[in-house]
Order: structure tokens, then C-alpha cells, then sequence
């Protein structure tokens, strides 16, 4: 995961003697080499397999996130209508409505949780692409019982659908990214590591567009809409009969050298591939065995690691994002707008969303991982303290297109950093090992706070809270920016020994602060020693 320092060659920050000179300036004897240029660049097989790869997770993934959003109204007419068929003398209260039409939206989360959990073990016995094919089967039927909820009348159908597509998407957001990373060369594995949050934020996007009620969401549409994703299924399918399986997976789970060398040529489109094999078998070699969750806790660096996996991920959905992308048309009816105008506000959302993770990509490997989730988390907070004052204030004419702005910002900020970094910083602290069983916790935490979010956000925001339940984000906001600027360190173009190293010296914002300070005297020696020589 990583773009300008990406540039620099693979074996450059390979070595295991560089956790020892985490600050020595990496070598640029192999930067001029177009052999070593044209193995690690970017081939129109590998952007075959990163596409095999999200089409069927994250376009899932994003659709489902969005989907749910504009038609609420007419699902929950949909609820009622229901109830009331069953029982001519119940009168469902709005808040029963309300409750089911939430649990339809967080069930979506619960299926996540498990099919994280599930990752580490399908990944490993059927292998990445053996995974993404039987999750095809999941979305498969979750789809076709969205579909059939309307005409078959039942709701309970809708939540099945809504749970089934989550486990899919769940299991789904652990095996992709694992498979693009391991696809990817390392220069390059932070630029294909955002293809798919990129793929999540589209289809964010589309699905709030198809489920407009002039398009999809009317009372009579809004099924086709919930179906609709099936065709995502059907092309991975196609598509992962083509791609071969992952070389790093081919050659320390399966030993098959052979097999790993050949799909690894097909990935590069190059003959010599000879280089990043010798180094998957060093790490085969370093490697006794493969890790189970329990191991994680039990050296006390991977467990640190691991705690930083965990609140990276909460900083994530804790952010109030969610919230925003499930109800973003309560939000801004509350603001003010009336219901048809908030509809189509939700698409500006989408698109500033889709802008600024491509925006991402390119400052990704340039900037680094730790100082962009620092500038989206310090962002989220200052737009969300706003939003909280706007709505407060909405009455006032100003205030509701104050909100709106605020609204779209805090969407940009997140793009920037929270929408990705956590996944790619979990992909690059930990080895082979520990990378699947890792992953599977980091999507534990995620789902589970999504399905929190999800579940409680509506009642606190039309009840309990109000106005304030913004105030809760922006302090957990602040909290999530503290722990990141003391506790996570820049993964950017590092090994795992690398980052371990730094992590072991503690106080990770000084370390980063005297790396600037050091950087800065050396440029200010050499400038002047030019100088002089001039």
C-alpha cells in the first residue's frame, strides 16, 4: 500500500537488517532499472484480478450500505401494511415500525460480524479464490429473497436477505483485500488497497441512485432494487475462473512453487518473477507455522499491533459515518429539507465520497497512512461539532445549508482517511501468520460496531438524544484522533520487522517528530554545503 515512496523497488525495504535503520534513506541504485520498473508496474492481468476480486465483495459491500437509505418511507409502509394484513385489528406504534425497519438495516451488520469471523478458516482451507466462489453462493440467495420479500409479502424475508448479504459482504471484506495485497507488488499495494474501499464508495453511490423513487424505490419497485445485486455475483464468478489464485497463497499454504511462479508471471506479465519468489520463500522459511486467533494474544508486540488493529477499526464506524450513509435523509429533513430534496442531496454525498477516495489513492503512498487518517479524523471532528450547532440551530434559514456543506465535508474527510487506512494498516502489521487471523478480528470489531450504529442511531437520533447524538461522535472523534497520534506508527513502504522495531521504542509522535527534525537538518546541511560549493 504505498505510491510515491511506492516508487521505490521491492527488495529496497525488503531487507531484515533494515528494522535496525528504520531511518537510513533507502537506496536509489535500483530506481533507474526498467527491468525491476516494468516486473512491479501496474498490468492489465493484475487490474483484471483486482476487478475479479471487488466485483462480487465490495460492490456488495457498498450497494448494501446505500440501498436501504431513500426507501425507507415505502418499506416501512411496505412493515405495516404487512402487520396490519396479518392482524385487520393491530395498529402498529411508529416506533414498532421503526424498530423493525432498523433491525432490517443492522442485520446487515450481525451477518458481517460472523462472516468476518469465518474468514480465517475458509480462506485458508479453500484458498482466496475458493473463498470468493462459495461467497458467491451466499449473495446469490440473499439476493433473490430481497427480491421475493415484496411479492411473497413477508418482511421476515427482507431481514434474512439483509442478514445473508451481510454475512457475504462480511466474509467478503476480509478475503478481497487479502488477496489484492498479496497479488500486488509492494510498492503498489497501497494505491490497489484503496481499489476497494473505491469499489464500496461507487457503489455507495449507484445504489443510492437506483433506489431513487423516480427510479427504483417507488411502492411497487422498490424489490428490483434490493435484487438487482445479484449481477455482481454472476460476473466474479466469470471473472475468477480467469485469474489465478494468489502466488503467496499458491506457495506458503500449498507449497506449490511451480504453481505460485506461474501465477505470479501471469500477474506481472514478465518471466522473471525470480526476485519476489525468493522473497516469499524467505518469509516461508521465517515462517514455523500458521497462526490461530489465540496466538495473537500471546507475543506481546503482535498483541500491541493488534490493539492498534482494533481501535483503527472502531475509528472507522464509531466515526458516525454510517449513521450518515443508513439515514442521511432523516439527518436532512431534520436539517430542513423537505423529503424529495434530501433524496437527491444523498447522491452529492456519494459523489464528493467516490472523488475524494480516488483523490485518496494518489496521496495514499505519497503522504502516508498515519498523517491522512490524522487529517480525516481532525476534519470529522471540526465538521461534525458544526453539523451538531446547524441542527441545533436549523430554524435559521442559513444554518440548514450550513448543515448540508458540513454534511458532504464529513463525508470527504472520511474518504481521506477512516473510509480506508484502517484495512490497509491491518494488511502491513502483521506477517503471514497473523494476516488472516488478524484480518478476522478486525472485521469482528468493524461489523460489530457497524450493526451498534445501525441498530441504535435512528431511536437516539428521532429520541433520546436528538440534535446531541452527533455530540457522542464528535467525542469518540477525539478520542480516535489522540490514540492515533500517540500510538500508530507510518506503515508506508515498511516490513513488518521494520514496523515492530518502531512500535518496540515506544512513543511513536516523538519518533515521528525527530525523523521530521532529523530530515530537516540533513536538507538544511546539504543545501548549505551546496551552497558553498557553488
Amino acid at each position: 500500500m504505498n505510491s510515491a515512496s511506492s516508487l521505490t523497488p521491492l527488495h529496497d525495504n525488503s531487507s531484515p537488517k533494515s528494522s535496525d535503520n528504520i531511518n537510513a534513506p533507502r537506496s536509489e541504485s535500483n530506481k533507474d532499472n526498467p527491468s525491476n520498473n516494468k516486473v512491479q508496474g501496474i498490468t492489465s492481468t493484475l487490474l483484471l484480478a483486482v476487478f475479479a476480486a471487488i466485483s462480487g465483495t465490495s460492490f456488495h459491500f457498498g450497494y448494501a450500505t446505500g440501498v436501504m437509505n431513500s426507501p425507507q418511507g415505502v418499506i416501512q409502509i411496505f412493515i405495516r401494511e404487512i402487520i396490519h394484513r396479518r392482524n385487520s385489528n393491530s395498529n402498529p406504534s411508529e416506533s414498532t415500525i421503526t424498530l423493525i425497519f432498523s433491525l432490517a438495516v443492522s442485520i446487515f451488520a450481525v451477518g458481517g460480524m460472523i462472516g468476518g469471523l469465518c474468514g480465517g478458516f475458509l480462506t485458508d482451507r479453500l484458498g482466496r479464490k475458493g473463498g470468493m466462489l462459495l461467497n458467491n453462493i451466499i449473495s446469490f440467495i440473499a439476493c433473490i429473497l430481497m427480491f421475493i420479500s415484496k411479492p411473497r409479502n413477508s418482511y421476515e424475508l427482507l431481514i434474512i436477505g439483509r442478514f445473508l448479504i451481510g454475512l457475504s459482504c462480511g466474509y467478503g471484506s476480509s478475503v478481497a483485500p487479502t488477496y489484492i495485497n498479496e497479488i500486488s507488488p509492494r510498492r503498489l499495494r497501497g494505491t490497489l488497497g484503496v481499489v476497494f474501499q473505491l469499489g464500496v464508495v461507487t457503489f455507495i453511490f449507484i445504489s443510492q441512485g437506483i433506489s431513487l423513487n423516480s427510479v427504483l424505490g417507488s411502492t411497487h419497485t422498490w424489490h428490483y432494487a434490493l435484487g438487482l445485486p445479484i449481477v455482481f455475483s454472476i460476473i466474479q464468478v466469470i471473472l475468477l475462473f480467469i485469474v489465478p489464485e494468489s502466488p503467496k497463497y499458491l506457495l506458503l499454504k500449498k507449497n506449490d512453487s511451480k504453481g505460485a511462479e506461474k501465477a505470479l508471471r501471469w500477474f506481472r506479465k514478465q518471466s522473471n518473477v525470480q526476485e519476489e519468489i525468493t522473497e516469499m520463500e524467505e518469509e516461508q522459511n521465517n515462517q514455523q507455522h500458521s497462526a490461530g486467533i489465540i496466538s495473537l494474544f500471546r507475543t506481546p508486540i503482535v498483541r500491541w499491533a493488534l490493539f492498534i488493529t482494533v481501535f483503527l477499526q472502531l475509528s472507522q464506524q464509531l466515526s458516525g459515518i454510517n449513521a450518515v450513509f443508513y439515514y442521511s435523509t432523516v439527518i436532512l429533513q431534520a436539517a430542513g429539507f423537505n423529503k424529495e430534496i434530501a433524496e437527491y442531496t444523498n447522491l452529492s454525498l456519494g459523489g464528493a465520497n467516490i472523488l475524494v477516495t480516488i483523490l485518496s489513492i494518489f496521496l495514499m503512498d505519497r503522504v502516508g497512512r498515519r498523517l491522512l487518517h490524522l487529517i480525516g479524523l481532525g476534519g470529522m471532528i471540526i465538521t461534525s461539532l458544526i453539523l451538531f450547532i446547524s441542527l441545533l440551530l436549523q430554524s435559521i434559514n442559513v444554518w440548514n445549508k450550513i448543515s448540508l456543506a458540513m454534511t458532504i465535508l464529513f463525508v470527504c474527510f472520511f474518504a481521506i482517511g477512516p473510509g480506508s487506512i484502517p484495512w490497509l494498516i491491518t494488511a502491513e502489521l502483521f506477517n503471514q501468520a497473523y494476516r488472516v487471523p488478524a484480518s478476522s478480528i478486525a472485521v469482528l470489531v468493524n461489523w460489530s460496531a457497524n450493526f451498534a450504529v445501525g441498530l441504535g442511531f435512528k431511536p437516539l437520533f428521532t429520541g433520546a438524544l436528538d440534535k446531541y447524538t452527533f455530540l457522542l461522535f464528535t467525542g469518540l472523534l477525539v478520542i480516535f484522533f489522540l490514540l492515533t497520534f500517540f500510538f500508530v506508527p507510518e506503515t508506508k513502504a515498511k516490513t513488518v520487522d521494520n514496523i515492530y522495531a518502531e512500535l518496540r521504542t515506544g512513543q511513536v509522535w516523538r519518533r515521528r517528530f525527530h525523523i521530521y527534525h532529523f530530515n530537516n537538518e540533513n536538507y538544511n546541511t546539504e543545501h548549505q554545503h551546496s551552497l558553498t560549493t557553488i
